[in-house]
């Protein structure tokens, strides 16, 4: 099926699309005003149907829009698609003054409040988002061995200290992928927050630590105010902010990806050196 058939079929009033995303799992076809995933492999179409019915329970719970997801067959196999959602990730609180940081601290915190009481029924399936227990398993043989040796056990401790108070993690249900490429804003407002595949029933610090991943400890600092537990959160966020360098050497190594490698373990040696 060409562009301009796939066009038709989805209702888009544009022939032309632009490919956002060409990963393993995934492609990402954006028609302007119409988005297209089209799954790889069995696993893909199963992971895009389960998001497009738990979208639908989460929709009238959420004060900020969210996909709302059809899964449509097309010639080319199942595909899914939604609606634009307005607004452009972005990057950083750089290009936004104060006020407008103030408005979309609380955009943030009405979102997270909102998702993080949901009922753990919400996720009809059970499903637990709890990486750092996948990483902890491939700990020993992938990641450790290429870093250098004080980081290596500083991440090794790190691990193992919070193993043992795993049991008295709080559960919630999570986004599971808050970064801000997720995340779409138009002026100084939160518009939209899309890609909800790990969205599961986790550590709410989890998200939190997401966050601050891409917009710096300064957010975290905003958003104290309006979210009352995010204190005793400290050390969790901390922690699972220094995952996500150790995820991407994961990546790296699963995907042949030198350069994602590479990343890993330059952010991983920042972090832990800092953190020490």
């Amino acid at each position: 099926m060409d562009l301009a058939g796939l066009a038709a079929l989805i209702g888009s009033r544009s022939a032309a699309a632009t490919v956002v995303e060409a990963g393993q799992n995934n492609q990402v076809l954006d028609f302007g005003d119409r988005i297209v995933r089209i799954p790889r492999h069995a696993g893909a179409e199963a992971a895009l149907r389960r998001e497009a019915g738990l979208l639908g329970r989460l929709r009238p719970a959420l004060p900020i829009a969210i996909p709302e997801v059809q899964i449509v067959e097309s010639g080319i196999g199942t595909i899914a698609v939604h609606d634009r959602l307005p607004g452009e990730p972005f990057e950083s609180l750089d290009r936004f003054g104060e006020a407008d940081r103030e408005r979309l601290a609380r955009d943030l915190a009405s979102f997270l409040r909102a998702l993080h009481g949901l009922p753990a029924g919400t996720i009809a399936d059970g499903h637990r988002e709890d990486t750092w227990q996948e990483l902890a398993a491939r700990l020993p043989a992938d990641v450790l061995p290429r870093l250098s040796p004080g980081v290596r056990t500083t991440v090794d401790t790190a691990f193992r200290r919070f193993a043992e108070h795993a049991g008295e993690l709080p559960v919630a249900v999570i986004h599971g992928d808050f970064g801000t490429g997720n995340i779409l804003a138009d002026r100084s407002r939160i518009t939209g927050v899309i890609d909800f595949a790990g969205c599961g029933l986790g550590d709410p610090a989890y998200d939190f630590a997401s966050l601050a991943a891409g917009l710096g400890d300064e957010v975290l600092r905003r958003l104290r105010p309006l979210c009352p537990g995010l204190p005793a959160m400290a050390g969790r966020i901390a922690f699972y902010r220094g995952t996500f360098p150790l995820l991407d050497i994961l990546f790296g190594l699963d995907h042949g990806d030198d350069a994602a490698l590479g990343d890993g373990v330059a952010g991983a040696e920042r972090h832990f050196a800092i953190g020490r």
